[in-house]
């Protein structure tokens, strides 16, 4: 199991995005999920939140919990590497009272991206089962999941949401097989909320200092455990097409904090939010 330093909290780990736009036009919403990166290039807007959450990977994978060795790092001194230009990054953005929050990420691996034709980091780590099949172009493997928040309802919900928006990503976009290297212990976590079986034994795999299982997603039965929780978000998701989306409100404290200091309009985002948005609200507040 990985290293975990209990010094270190979430809230240290958590990167606050000063100035960023992503709850301009739902100032009242607690949480937003979206695309940010495609083939390691920024969208428009989210260049700040991409540099970011660089800086949280190398947080949680470094320093809070030892996955990686510092020297994996980039030489800009983030957890950055060449799987990056291949992938589509997603985050899970918090409006929280101290500002703009990333509590929630997790890459794509997409495999023929560009033209990199090379093998996911599932087959390399795990030759024997792709030596007679190597996976086609398309085929995607899901990499630098993180979601981090004080308290552990809200973590869980992140998480979720991230899933959320991956399986609804990878059917819009007609995406092959995906797989996904975790620690023993996660499997049985990630059954509770997707449909994922082992595809092989845990072994040690030196780039995670630790022993990984190989798994791979049963996607139709995911969206259906999504689904059966929120009948409405994989439709949501799939119509914006990776655009910022809204879920829950802020707390009425906070709300009122905002207007008071003068740094949110005095408006209700019920007003322009999106049916999915309201929906979700109560179940933010569920998990609250």
């Amino acid at each position: 199991m990985s290293r975990i330093d209990r010094t270190i909290s979430n809230a240290a780990v958590i990167p606050l995005i000063d100035g960023s736009p992503a709850f301009v036009v739902e100032p009242e919403a607690r949480l937003a999920s979206g695309v940010i990166a495609v083939n390691g290039v920024a969208l428009p807007g989210f260049e700040e939140a991409y540099r970011q959450h660089f800086e949280f990977r190398r947080l949680v994978y470094v320093e809070q919990t030892g996955q990686l060795d510092p020297s994996d790092l980039s030489d800009d001194g983030l957890d950055r590497d060449e799987d990056d230009s291949r992938s589509v990054t997603f985050a899970i953005f918090e409006n929280a009272p101290e500002g703009v929050r990333i509590v929630g990420v997790a890459r794509a691996i997409i495999k023929g991206a560009v033209g990199v034709d090379r093998p996911l980091p599932v087959e390399d780590f795990c030759p024997e089962l792709f030596a007679e099949h190597p996976l086609p172009a398309g085929s995607a493997e899901v990499s630098r999941v993180i979601a981090r928040h004080e308290r552990v309802a809200m973590q869980e919900l992140i998480q979720w949401h991230l899933f959320a928006i991956i399986s609804s990503y990878f059917t819009t976009h007609g995406l092959g097989r995906a797989f996904a290297i975790i620690e023993p212990w996660l499997e049985r976590h990630l059954a509770g909320m997707l449909s994922i079986w082992s595809i092989g034994e845990p072994r040690y795999i030196e780039h995670y200092l630790d022993y990984n299982l190989p798994v791979e997603f049963d996607q139709p039965g995911s969206a259906a455990r999504i689904t059966e929780r929120n009948a409405t978000i994989l439709g949501q998701l799939a119509a914006a097409d990776g655009e910022l989306q809204y879920f829950g409100r802020i707390s009425r404290a906070q709300r009122a904090l905002a207007i008071e200091s003068g740094v949110a309009p005095d408006v209700r985002a019920g007003a322009g939010a999106s049916a999915g948005a309201e929906a979700a609200a109560g179940e933010v507040a569920e998990s609250l």
